[in-house]
């Protein structure tokens, strides 16, 4: 079975519900298309830039749906050409949740426990169709709850630490005014949580940088190995979080390195 061919049959059935949990299944379905075919590793990249047309025909297409979604209609989400369902597989659920999630929803906590309540919707729909094997199913649920947790709280984590980067700490105007003498940027791990500090580390380097002081209720967020997409600044021999992005959970393998260096003041 195709995997769209299992999405268009879900789709039907919850627009029959309402508009509105039709309208969020959409959703969850878009992200999900998005993520296998440019992200997963079920789309060979050499095929798909090879084929300009057909990358320029799915461009099209999901201009078309997005201006569709603008104007209120739901339709069914993007192909995802010819796909089978037999080939998503429960590392694809992971990855889906623990990093492309925490990337493009930004904060918003509710969406992740949304989409997984509707993908549990779907594979039920599909067990119940007889379109997936029990085994397949199990293995879906079984990392979907072993993932959802820490997708929870990396997205947690990154709302309430983006209000707190951008209230600077608490610092006076003073101190925010002034030049780093250092600044780095990039994919950096935790390497070590004590209390309301963390000590930061990129992958290819010995140097720790820390410590990062943050509010008690983020640290207690945070679990070592987690990844964060960061920008730190020196001052006075203090690491300072100056823009943060979305966090990973150490669930799923985030390469943490660091981005070119440039020179950067506040």
């Amino acid at each position: 079975m195709l995997l769209q061919d299992a999405v268009d049959g879900f789709m039907r059935t919850e627009n029959a519900h309402s508009t509105d949990r039709g309208r969020a299944a959409e959703t969850c379905m878009e992200h999900l298309s998005h993520y296998l075919v440019a992200y997963s590793d079920l789309f060979d990249e050499e095929i798909v830039e090879s084929e300009e047309s057909q990358l320029d025909e799915w461009e099209m297409q999901l201009d078309s749906h997005m201006s569709e979604l603008m104007d209120g209609d739901v339709e069914p989400p993007l192909s995802v050409y010819n796909l089978k369902l037999e080939q998503l597989e429960a590392s694809h659920i992971r990855e889906f949740f623990g990093w492309y999630l925490p990337r493009e929803l930004g904060g918003n906590v509710g969406g992740v426990v949304e989409f997984a309540a509707i993908m549990r919707d779907w594979w039920a729909f599909l067990r119940k169709a007889g379109r997936i094997e029990n085994a397949q199913h199990v293995d879906f649920l079984s990392s979907l709850a072993e993932i959802e947790p820490d997708a929870v709280r990396v997205v947690k984590a990154a709302h309430l630490l983006y209000h707190y980067v951008r209230l600077a700490h608490g610092l006076p105007e003073h101190a925010r005014s002034s030049g780093f003498s250092r600044f780095a940027e990039g994919h950096t791990r935790i390497g070590e949580i004590d209390d309301a500090q963390i000590w930061l580390h990129f992958d290819s380097q010995q140097e720790r940088i820390g410590p990062v002081v943050l509010s008690p209720e983020i640290a207690g967020l945070l679990h070592v190995g987690d990844v964060f997409d960061v920008e730190l600044g020196q001052r006075g021999g203090v690491w300072i979080l100056v823009d943060i992005g979305p966090i990973y959970p150490s669930a799923v393998y985030v390469e943490a390195e660091e981005f070119e260096q440039l020179s950067k003041f506040t």
